[in-house]
């Protein structure tokens, strides 16, 4: 009969190396009694320890359908989403720390229109979610990037920079007037988008009305305008002006 001293590795390396495999065997049949035992539909993968949940892929009773989400390792903050009918949502793991998850959809009717909405998730199920929708629309029409509130709601939006627009142009010029006599400047070289056009001027003057008696816009277009001025003397005044496509 042989003796258990028989048994064991011959050496200290042989023995590591046994109690290595052990040591994973033992996380595998871990991983596998987890799986076994969640709900049907449900796969669940862990970490090399056999125990730390780092996703979950499967129904969703909170939000409904099926869902995906990332649990572990998710330093500083863990955040999940679950993935159904074309829409990705995002929450706290934690329950009850949202009223509503945030969100990115995905909708074409494979015709005319195909949106991709970005949905900001809430606190408060009375409080509004801002949106962006970016929609591209049938046979080479131009696309629409929409910012609002959802049922298009107000939402305000704040751009850290200049705000550029093709549709927009501004800038300064200098009339040098006869006395009494509209005189007037041609702004040329715009590319403006658009279909109609409006143009806004004014005076850098502290003498409205008085020695600046008019200032006026002739002939807006995409490409230009005409800027008039009229003043009691002939000195060269400066104008700010404006104009916007529509």
């Amino acid at each position: 009969m042989p003796r258990q001293l028989d048994q064991l590795p011959p050496d200290a390396t042989s023995l590591a190396r046994r109690l290595a495999s052990l040591e994973r065997e033992v996380r595998e049949m871990r991983a596998a009694r987890r799986m076994t035992a969640a709900s049907v539909g449900t796969l669940r993968v862990y970490a090399d320890d056999g125990t730390t949940l780092l996703a979950e892929l499967g129904p969703d009773a909170g939000n409904g359908g099926g869902g995906l989400w990332t649990r572990g390792l998710q330093d500083p903050i863990n955040m999940s989403g679950y993935l159904s009918s074309g829409q990705l949502q995002f929450r706290p793991v934690e329950d009850g720390q949202v009223a509503v998850p945030a969100g990115i959809t995905y909708d074409s009717d494979a015709f005319q229109y195909t949106d991709l909405i970005l949905t900001s998730g809430n606190v408060a199920s009375t409080a509004h979610r801002a949106m962006l929708t970016l929609e591209s629309t049938f046979e080479g029409g131009h696309p629409y990037v929409y910012v609002q509130a959802e049922d298009s709601n107000q939402c305000n939006m704040d751009v850290l920079g200049v705000l550029t627009a093709a549709n927009i142009a501004y800038g300064t010029i200098n009339i040098t007037p006869s006395p009494g006599v509209p005189t007037s400047f041609n702004v040329t070289g715009l590319n403006l988008m658009g279909s109609t056009f409006t143009a806004f001027a004014t005076a850098q003057t502290s003498l409205p009305g008085t020695q600046v008696t008019g200032v006026g816009v002739t002939n807006v277009s995409a490409t230009g305008l005409t800027v008039w001025l009229t003043r009691t003397n002939n000195t060269s005044t400066g104008i700010s002006w404006m104009v916007m496509g529509i």
